[in-house]
């Protein structure tokens, strides 16, 4: 086992100076099992960078605080991302999540959420959305394992950047339902993995639906200092035009928690 975590630490370390800082962080994946009360906060950092022939930069921070007090949780998550390449900027992109959650019993739970984000790169100006559901704990093991069911709907409005030769519309405004499964293992004292997906379909269209798969593991290096290695695999079926249906991101970093 100790030869397995040498590896890996290894392997995730290397992969830090050569992989793109682009995943986005998932909410769920802050705690395995009930959270603690007060106050919790985690700081992903990621950056990477080449000279020479080849001129790349690029630098993305994460920011999850989490606040347990009685029945209810409140969450907030800030991302922002930069890059360039070449001396060309190609990515651009921000987000922020606000999410409360109250238990109504050990295994159910309701969610209220808002959230506002762009993305250059997608021709995403502005995304912002309000919406709510439910939440049930299909199980939970202290820190062990958990997993979770969530079912929701929002409403969503986007403002894209014009591009010659489109003309998709500018503005639009639509209902979308939302479900999510997640699931987590710690698998020893110093590996924790997590998977959630997300399928959000139009309510007025279901052929305009968006499926987001989020993997990520955890390797710990400290008692506050995680490396994190992330996979995000996320599928537009009517994406802008000029952009394309599936993005495949992966990111290494550091997670730090306070």
């Amino acid at each position: 086992m100790k030869s397995l975590i040498k590896n890996l630490l290894v392997y995730g370390l290397l992969i830090i100076f050569s992989a793109p800082a682009q995943a986005i962080v998932n909410v769920e994946q802050a705690i395995i099992g009930q959270s603690k009360e007060g106050l919790q906060n985690k700081l992903d950092i990621l950056a990477n960078g080449a000279s020479g022939n080849t001129e790349k930069s690029t630098t993305k921070a994460d920011m999850l605080s989490l606040w347990k007090h009685d029945d209810h949780t409140e969450f907030l998550q800030l991302q922002y991302a930069y890059g360039k390449s070449n001396g060309k900027t190609d990515t651009d992109q921000a987000f922020a999540h606000l999410r409360h959650r109250t238990a109504i019993t050990p295994a159910w739970a309701v969610e209220a959420f808002t959230q506002v984000g762009r993305n250059t790169f997608s021709r995403l100006t502005q995304r912002t959305l309000l919406g709510g559901g439910i939440r049930w704990t299909l199980f939970e093991e202290d820190v062990k394992s958990a997993g979770y069911l969530g079912l929701a709907a929002f409403h969503e409005k986007e403002t894209l950047s014009d591009k010659l030769g489109t003309n998709d519309p500018i503005h639009s405004e639509l209902w979308r339902a939302s479900s999510y499964l997640v699931l987590k293992r710690k698998l020893n004292e110093q590996v924790r993995i997590y998977s959630t997906t997300y399928y959000q379909p139009a309510t007025a269209d279901p052929t305009d639906y968006r499926v987001l798969e989020q993997a990520s593991m955890l390797v710990k290096m400290g008692e506050n200092l995680d490396l994190k290695v992330s996979l995000d695999i996320a599928f537009d079926s009517k994406p802008p035009q000029t952009v394309q249906q599936r993005d495949v991101v992966y990111s290494t970093g550091l997670e730090f928690s306070f």
